[in-house]
């Protein structure tokens, strides 16, 4: 069984943008405050940024 380093990268993409997508509701809702939120986000972010040159 091979593994297609393009699906995993893909799917953590997807995974990554997801999750910033759900932590955004949370602070939006008042489960998290800003700092919380940058905290969170800011890995998800830089490897999106590093790996895939796009904005979320």
């Amino acid at each position: 069984m091979s593994i297609n380093i393009f699906s995993v990268e893909d799917d953590l993409r997807l995974l990554c943008i997801q999750m910033i997508e759900l932590l955004t509701k949370m602070k939006d809702n008042g489960i998290l405050s800003e700092d919380e939120y940058q905290e969170h986000i800011r890995l998800k972010k830089m490897f999106i940024d590093d790996h895939y040159k796009i904005c979320v």
